[in-house]
């Protein structure tokens, strides 16, 4: 495999994101056709439980398995890596009995107390399984990416979503004249049929993976027993798990901190609540969908980086932090512009509201400094560090929180107070974590190439912004003009990247090289 190059991964990773969360917007349509509100409602309160506990028990596994697998596989340990293996599958498999029966056992006390909702208990009960199969998928996913092949979690990713999608719907439908409860819990078991599918993929990956020849011919082991490995496992993996709990917390108090604020600036209940719902059911939602490039390219930066440290390649691990950088600002530079230029553009064409154009313009910023944080998280977890992010991850959650209350509460600002907020918090987030890699490795970012970016970007935002009114004043639709204004602009940028060889036949054919080969 070429481990030169961890772009193909992050490539092959990113379509992956982009097909699973296309299945995951789609299936919704029809499914809330069928349960209606109060269904769609049953089927949303299970879900809540299962993420929170599966992010604090999993999260971090790929991650931590992933750094210590590049790390002996850089050695030549390879038994080690197997040993890796063995000890996280063991741990997964035992936690995730022990937390799938517990949310199992304590679904009528969840739906009854906690959700008040009776009614919750069979969904909640229905998606307890979930937990375990999913542990035992971020097993077998960070083993893979530890080896930098990321064909697998590629596809087992879409494969699990396919699953879950058909089952969704096949299940909620066939259940439907049992009632609105079973249906629902027919629904969420969709996730438990998604995570079997999606295991089954990686064992038949790990089957064919296993059957290879070993390097040098026999498996090379450390001193390090199993207990000690598995120490070191729950030493990355945990401060990764507390920080996935970081942005799920900060959401949920901006959603009572928020709409408080606007009442407090005059808003009315309903008009605060309508904000509030342009701010993070409509623009949020956009910003959302660069990030699932820029968590690809992290996810795979991080066994390049630990590879890297492992083998004391200072030039390698320099190149591969500046390499990730560069591609997440080619795509999170003019995903920002156009959000903003087009702001009440593409939130008229995509949800009939103009309006939460106005929050989108802000917010669209944060893009930028999103993927920052993004991609220079990963690389201070794969030089051993997961705890540094989780550190800056948390005082950007202290920040977001005192910017949204302050700048929210602000008449003249008002919804572009948390968008404002967002931005200016993970701005402080990325430069905490760029000192920190600058001070651990000496790096030296590549500030020039940013700047030419930005230039092209900037140039790319105006011909968009004078495409589109040029072909408003002549007569066009504005909702076309929005579409071939996007389709110019990502032409003009793509021009601009050849003509300062910004992005070179070189890095094309390494982000199209799939596979293992190389």
């Amino acid at each position: 495999m070429d481990k030169k190059s961890f772009l193909k991964g992050a490539f092959i990773l990113g379509i992956a994101g982009v097909v699973s969360k296309l299945l995951g917007a789609l299936y919704r349509i029809p499914l809330a056709r069928l349960l209606g509100g109060e269904g769609m409602g049953l089927y949303q309160m299970a879900y809540p439980i299962y993420t929170t506990i599966l992010a604090l028990a999993t999260a971090g596994v790929p991650v931590a398995i992933s750094i210590m697998v590049a790390r002996k596989e850089s050695g030549g340990l390879s038994g080690d890596s197997r040993k890796i293996f063995r000890v996280s599958f063991l741990l997964l498999f035992v936690v995730g009995v022990v937390l799938s029966a517990v949310v199992f056992l304590s679904a009528d006390f969840l739906a009854q107390t906690v959700l008040r909702q009776p009614k919750a208990f069979l969904p909640i009960a229905a998606i307890a399984p979930a937990i375990f199969f999913a542990g035992m998928l971020s097993v077998f996913r960070g083993y893979f990416q530890g080896h930098q092949w990321m064909v697998p979690t590629a596809v087992s990713q879409v494969v699990e979503q396919i699953f879950r999608v058909a089952f969704v719907l096949i299940l909620a439908f066939w259940l439907f004249p049992r009632g609105l409860e079973v249906a629902a819990a027919g629904a969420t078991f969709g996730a438990v049929i998604g995570a079997v599918a999606g295991l089954v993929v990686l064992i038949v990956f790990y089957m064919k993976f296993r059957s290879r020849p070993v390097p040098g011919g026999s498996l090379k082991y450390s001193h390090e027993s199993s207990r000690e490995l598995a120490e070191q496992l729950i030493k990355l993996a945990v401060p990764v798990s507390l920080g996935a709990m970081v942005v799920p917390l900060v959401q949920m108090l901006d959603a009572v901190i928020v709409p408080t604020r606007l009442i407090s600036a005059g808003f009315s209940v309903s008009r605060a609540t309508e904000l509030y719902g342009e701010l993070s059911g409509m623009a949020s939602v956009l910003i959302n969908l660069p990030t699932i490039f820029t968590i690809a390219i992290a996810t795979s930066l991080v066994p390049a980086v630990a590879e890297a440290v492992a083998m004391r390649d200072k030039l390698a691990l320099q190149q591969r932090i500046n390499e990730g950088l560069r591609v997440s600002m080619l795509l999170a530079l003019p995903s920002a512009a156009g959000l903003c230029v087009l702001a009440y553009q593409i939130t008229d064409l995509l949800f009939a509201s103009p309006e939460a154009g106005i929050p989108l313009a802000y917010l669209s910023f944060s893009t930028i400094v999103l993927a920052l944080f993004q991609v220079t998280s990963a690389a201070l977890q794969g030089l051993g560090h997961p705890e540094i992010p989780l550190r800056h991850l948390m005082v950007t959650g202290v920040l977001k929180i005192f910017f949204n209350f302050f700048l929210t509460g602000l008449v003249y600002l008002n919804i572009k107070g948390p968008a404002i907020g967002t931005s200016l918090a993970f701005l402080v987030g990325c430069a905490l974590n760029m000192i920190q890699l600058k001070r651990r490795t000496g790096v030296s970012f590549e500030w020039g190439r940013f700047t030419k970016l930005s230039v092209v970007t900037f140039i790319m935002g105006v011909v968009v912004y004078i495409a589109y009114q040029t072909l408003v004043v002549r007569g066009m639709y504005s909702h076309l003009a929005t579409l071939v204004a996007i389709v110019i602009g990502t032409g003009v940028y793509g021009i601009a990247l050849l003509v300062t060889r910004e992005l070179d036949l070189a890095l094309i054919k390494r982000l199209l090289k799939f596979g293992r080969g190389g």
